[in-house]
């Protein structure tokens, strides 16, 4: 299914720009460059209404908190036509749409942290399986202290940047 990456992607990124409370101008033009990636794809339904819903609320140029809470009602609206979300490659789209949300800002805060963290726990069912076992060890290992320093979010933003490349 080729809406499945788009559309784990996007909810991956509402996730991970949610995550601290914020949305900063980095992580809006996030999401426009996500739309701007799949605009392609809006030849066919459901894609195509899913879209347009996601858009109307990007193109007044900000993000409101109310504003998330809407994309994450539409994204649940179309969830069962767009992704098989239980599968292992829904949550490995999901997990890289977190980390382009959290780079967005290109900062990493212990708010984005715990947050991943907790969804990992919460899908459990994939903490044994590559890449999120080493990220939940990565995240327990920076997250000992209750901070993420300037070296942790180095090695953080680095190993982001390896799991967008799967």
């Amino acid at each position: 299914m080729k809406t499945q990456k788009p559309f784990n992607h996007l909810k991956g990124i509402i996730h991970g720009i949610s995550s601290d409370g914020r949305i900063t101008r980095g992580e809006f033009t996030e999401m426009k460059l996500w739309c701007q990636a799949h605009q392609g794809l809006c030849e066919s339904s459901p894609f195509k209404e899913f879209f347009a819903e996601v858009k109307a609320i990007l193109d007044d140029g900000t993000m409101t908190a109310e504003e998330i809470m809407e994309l994450k009602a539409i994204l649940k609206k179309y969830e069962t036509e767009l992704s098989v979300s239980e599968s292992k490659e829904a949550k490995i789209y999901f997990l890289q749409g977190i980390c382009y949300g959290i780079l967005a800002d290109e900062e990493i805060n212990k708010y984005e942290i715990t947050v991943l963290k907790k969804w990992l726990e919460e899908n459990d069912s994939v903490l044994g399986r590559s890449p999120f076992k080493e990220m939940y060890a990565l995240l327990t290992n920076v997250m000992e202290d209750g901070k993420v320093d300037l070296g942790e979010e180095k090695v953080l933003k680095e190993y982001f940047l390896e799991v967008l490349k799967m």
